[in-house]
């Protein structure tokens, strides 16, 4: 499954997030999914579900966001929101757009604990 590896991924990154802030644990997990990622959201969440069962005493919160699509336009120089997958400006009309968001799955934030203390560590 395509996305238990992106699960894999996305805890080497937090692995790397809690070295940072010598925390204890990860309570929660929040990450940004575009459009264009290759990311089915309820894949992903059963595949964070089975990773985090299978590899850690608690249980870790899994915040998805669903982000729009956004292009750089640069006859109008204005960042837009491309709406049904149209790849043109919605302003100017301009089919030159490049884009710039929603095409990732991105790691927001992990939110840490340490010593029973909370804390969100932005990415």
């Amino acid at each position: 499954m395509h996305e238990m590896s992106l699960v894999r991924a996305l805890f080497r990154q937090a692995d790397r997030v809690i070295a940072e802030h010598a925390a204890s644990k990860i309570t929660a997990v929040r990450v940004a999914v575009g459009p264009l990622a290759g990311v089915e959201p309820d894949l992903f969440a059963s595949a964070f579900a089975v990773f985090t069962a299978q590899n850690f005493p608690h249980e870790i919160e899994l915040v998805v966001d669903q982000v729009g699509l956004t292009a750089d336009c640069p006859r109008c120089q204005q960042v837009v929101e491309l709406v049904d997958f149209i790849f043109r400006c919605p302003r100017c009309g301009s089919a030159e757009v490049r884009v710039v968001g929603g095409d990732a799955l991105e790691l927001v934030s992990v939110t840490l604990t340490q010593n029973n203390l909370v804390g969100e560590a932005v990415t």
